[in-house]
């Protein structure tokens, strides 16, 4: 039997920690979805500079050779856009211009025509997180923008997930903290759902409860995680191993 493809091959990958190597879901990542590079992030600010915890990136020698040959500064722009917002966006090449990114050299790949996909995520120490994706010229491709936007911005959340839970944020005092918010199994059930993807109304059918049951649950979840949205709980709630990252077991038919 042939083993799962695309956004359930990549979801399935997040949800295997043993066998997990980061740079390699990044290049499956920019094979599965056609992108051109993708790029992802965790760095401290240090006044102006940035200092980077994590930075990988897809299989690209071009941007390697950028790196090597010209510093982490070139990226700059790119950390600066990332830091200043606060949901998924398109940068398009007018704003970026307005922000005073230089749009050749965030990239070597980008061009006036071609837009640049970051997905802010929540980073571990003051500064920025973020994954970015050149996705070529977005009128080209054959799957919706907004389906692109949503799984991208979900396998964000997710492998950033990941990548906390590889290595742990620690107390002041060094040791990991073992105080973990407690969720009733119903609120961990939910959230495994929104981890995988599903809206608000599937999970409700998925589940047999109201679409307004669901909604309760995923604000005590954000509340107890201490989290401002639901990308943000369920980065917290994988990485401290209150939930696992993958389909939870449907109910069964009564």
């Amino acid at each position: 039997m042939p083993g799962p493809t695309g956004y359930s091959a990549l979801l399935a990958a997040l949800g295997n920690p043993a066998s997990f190597d980061p740079q390699a879901f990044l290049t499956r990542l920019q094979a599965e979805y056609g992108l051109a590079h993708v790029l992802y992030g965790d760095l401290r600010r240090d006044g102006s500079a940035f200092i980077p915890g994590r930075l990988i990136h897809g299989q690209d020698p071009e941007f390697e050779r950028l790196i090597r040959e010209e510093g982490l500064a070139v990226l700059h722009p790119l950390f600066e856009a990332a830091a200043r917002r606060f949901g998924p966006a398109v940068l398009e090449p007018s704003n970026r211009a307005k922000t005073g990114t230089d749009t050749i050299r965030v990239h070597p790949r980008c061009r006036d025509s071609r837009p640049l996909l970051v997905f802010p995520l929540v980073p571990s120490r003051p500064g920025v997180a973020f994954l970015a994706a050149d996705p070529g010229r977005l009128e080209d491709r054959r799957e919706a923008r907004e389906i692109l936007m949503r799984d991208l911005a979900a396998l964000a959340g997710l492998f950033h997930a990941r990548q906390l839970a590889l290595a742990p944020l620690r107390s002041q005092g060094g040791a990991q903290a073992d105080a973990r918010p407690r969720l009733t199994p119903r609120e961990r059930e939910v959230l495994e759902w929104v981890a995988g993807g599903k809206t608000y109304w599937e999970i409700a059918r998925i589940l047999g409860i109201s679409e307004r049951t669901v909604r309760h649950f995923m604000s005590a979840c954000r509340e107890k995680l201490d989290a401002v949205s639901n990308k943000q709980a369920v980065a917290r709630a994988v990485a401290t191993g209150l939930i696992e990252i993958g389909y939870p077991a449907p109910p069964p038919r009564k």
